[in-house]
């Protein structure tokens, strides 16, 4: 959750709320400001940490930014990254707004009525697309530091920000062409996921598998920010065996490890009315069976619970990240979830969220 003031977080449950909604605009990656305070007039962006590229949308000026065919206007595909800010103006005329995005401008369409709709990803997409043109070989460094090394080579204006896992050597490893897949390998084996925030940092922080710290109360009633909200339960994606493959790319032998729930009392035991499912995990990072084994466990403890998620509207909070853990109230139905994905909305509207949280019955995992 970004931090904001007490006035902020009163004014949300307040009617009537003014919305302000801005892009800067810049000359490339770390470039010059070609234009401040651009007035977005609509759109959305959408979060979602299951994504490598985890912010996109669309955000639509007027249209005075049409570029036509002019490589050198201030809106274009060739030359343009965007700050996107979106927040709330206090009667006073003042205004506290919060980074949604920053990324390039991929394209551009000039509308019927002449405004102009530009296509925004976060800088995440331009790492992915320098891919390895010959085999690259790891170094002596912390994943951390091989996981910003990876990015910097794709991306030299990259800037990081804090982050949260514990840090591990690099194994010896040789990837082929994906840059993505290395850097996903590198954050699986300390238990996070890279990716980049509303303002551009790359972080890599542990990927929450369950919830954490309630931050926000979202329920209907009087002063409430729900709009909508429509809970589910489902066993799709749940396992009650884990095997990690780990394929060692350094020349030593390639070993496996499971993890399985033989527990005679848990819901989820193999052989029990649950069923047998299976996952497999293909991994070339964990140095040691231990920690091989240690991965195993930490996805079975994951998957052997049912999902429950949430679908919801509410009223926009524009501090909200995905991997925050929010409270859901609605007819009588309380849960704490773990917000999955959000989309913020560009101008008069709902905020929608995609929750999830798992429905924990077993015993402890043997």
């Amino acid at each position: 959750m970004l931090t904001s003031s007490a006035l902020y977080k009163q004014a949300i449950h307040a009617p009537n709320q003014q919305g302000v909604f801005q892009a800067d605009l810049y000359d490339g990656p770390g470039g010059t400001v070609i234009a401040r305070d651009v007035p977005v007039f609509s759109g959305s962006i959408s979060a979602n940490l299951t994504h490598r590229v985890t912010r996109t949308g669309t955000f639509t000026l007027g249209g005075e930014w049409w570029p036509s065919t002019d490589p050198a206007a201030p809106l274009t595909p060739y030359r343009t990254v965007v700050n996107i800010r979106a927040g709330i103006r206090y009667g006073d005329g003042s205004r506290e707004i919060f980074d949604v995005i920053t990324g390039r401008v991929g394209e551009i369409t000039r509308n019927d009525d002449g405004s102009v709709t530009a296509r925004v990803d976060d800088l995440a997409a331009d790492v992915l697309g320098v891919e390895f043109e010959q085999p690259r070989n790891s170094e002596n460094v912390s994943v951390v530091s091989q996981i910003r090394r990876l990015i910097s080579e794709a991306l030299p204006e990259a800037t990081f920000g804090t982050d949260d896992v514990t840090d591990a050597a690099t194994p010896v490893l040789t990837w082929d062409t994906d840059r993505g897949k290395a850097l996903d390998d590198l954050a699986n084996a300390i238990g996070g996921r890279w990716y980049a925030l509303g303002n551009g940092d790359f972080v890599v922080r542990e990927y929450p598998y369950d919830v954490g710290t309630v931050v926000q109360t979202v329920q209907d009633g009087k002063g409430g920010l729900l709009v909508s909200g429509a809970p589910s339960i489902t066993r799709d994606g749940a396992a009650n065996s884990v095997t990690v493959f780990v394929e060692r790319f350094d020349g030593g032998a390639p070993f496996t490890v499971t993890a399985r729930d033989n527990s005679p009392t848990s819901p989820t035991r193999w052989g029990g009315p649950f069923g047998r499912v299976t996952k497999v995990i293909k991994v070339q990072t964990p140095l040691t069976i231990g920690q091989a084994q240690t991965l195993a466990r930490a996805e079975l403890n994951a998957a052997t619970a049912l999902s429950s998620s949430w679908t919801v509207a509410m009223v926009p909070d524009y501090t909200l990240e995905p991997g925050d853990t929010v409270r859901l109230i609605s007819r009588g139905e309380n849960q704490v979830q773990l917000i999955d994905s959000i989309t913020y909305p560009l101008g008069p509207g709902t905020m929608t969220l995609s929750t999830r949280a798992y429905v924990r019955m077993q015993a402890t995992l043997s």
